[in-house]
């Protein structure tokens, strides 16, 4: 039997990501329905695919399976947890809690209704992502010693609500924004220890747009600067005991190895041109109707995210005010 699926949340990344892979994928899924209370977003989605339509979850009522949580981050959670009420298996938007007491709730009631709750960490998919944690768990590199990462861009996203940009949203900046991506980035690769140093922000009276962070991962320092203000150099570097590991941040199939001998090389993890976006989200729908059917494991699921949204509150709370002359750097 197929499954029937709700899609909660019909603005930009449904309509950017979730929704054309799943309208590739249409034959996997039984009735798909599209949950938003705006009549314009559902008017759009439906005609990518269609789909039956309400504007709250509690308005359906079909058994649901599965569901997708791509709304505003502030309702992730409830929303979550509403659709497990309901026996369904989950796949929240990153980041899949702003608050790590929620996390930690979610991951409970998972566990005990016996659900899966996978997240669209989407660099975890990337073929960069995948090759390179297998040379650092084979110990190729040797030893990681630091990490600098550079990025940013000007922010161009088509955003449905302005509401993550109000002067008194909470945790809708660039820390959770990019923030988010990197820090899951690194756990995934390596599944330190985290410790943190030291962060500065402009986001005090308003979403943050310009980050400082310092963190320690296994006693490695990590430096991490994110804006959406102003391109970036975009490009991470990780320096080990025997080499120096580069990549465009943007890039999700090269990297490149210095190696402290002196021969450096550059690699294509894959030359399929399947990597694409739209590749990236057929295999995230993929893998969570896999991981539904209890024939795989979630890519990244509630447990294994949770450390990095715990560092993500330790930073907010910790975070000091950027001197005004460094604010739109």
């Amino acid at each position: 039997m197929t499954a029937n699926l709700a899609l909660i949340g019909c603005g930009a990344i449904a309509r950017n990501f979730y929704l054309p892979a799943l309208a590739k994928l249409r034959t996997k899924f039984g009735n798909i329905w599209l949950v938003d209370p705006s009549d314009h977003a559902l008017s759009t989605a439906r005609s990518i695919v269609p789909g039956r339509t309400a504007s709250r979850l509690m308005d359906i009522t079909d058994e649901i399976h599965l569901v997708i949580v791509a709304t505003p981050n502030h309702l992730h959670f409830p929303l979550a947890c509403e659709a497990l009420s309901r026996g369904a298996d989950v796949l929240i938007e990153k980041p899949f809690v702003i608050w790590p007491d929620e996390g930690r709730q979610i991951v409970k009631a998972a566990a005990e209704c016996n659900r899966v709750i996978a997240i669209n960490q989407t660099r975890r998919y990337f073929p960069v992502a995948g090759e390179l944690r297998e040379q650092i768990t084979e110990g190729a590199f040797g030893a990681l010693k630091s990490i600098v990462h550079r990025e940013g861009t000007r922010l161009v996203w088509p955003f449905e609500s302005g509401a993550g940009f109000a002067r008194g949203s909470r945790r809708t900046g660039v820390v959770m924004d990019f923030g988010v991506h990197v820090v899951d980035f690194y756990h995934y690769l390596f599944q330190p220890k985290w410790e943190f140093v030291s962060a500065t922000h402009d986001g005090f009276c308003g979403p943050e747009g310009l980050a400082e962070i310092s963190l320690r991962a296994n006693d490695a320092p990590i430096s991490i600067r994110l804006s959406r203000y102003h391109e970036q150099e975009n490009i991470a570097h990780l320096f080990f005991e025997c080499a120096e590991v580069s990549f465009d941040v943007y890039d999700s199939v090269t990297y490149s190895v210095h190696w402290k001998t002196g021969k450096s090389v550059s690699i294509a993890t894959d030359r399929s041109g399947n990597a694409g976006y739209g590749k990236l989200a057929e295999q995230v729908l993929l893998n969570f109707l896999a991981a539904s059917e209890r024939r795989e494991q979630p890519i990244c699921d509630a447990a294994s995210s949770l450390p990095v949204i715990e560092l993500l509150d330790q930073i907010y709370h910790q975070a000091g005010l950027f001197p005004a002359s460094l604010g739109a750097a």
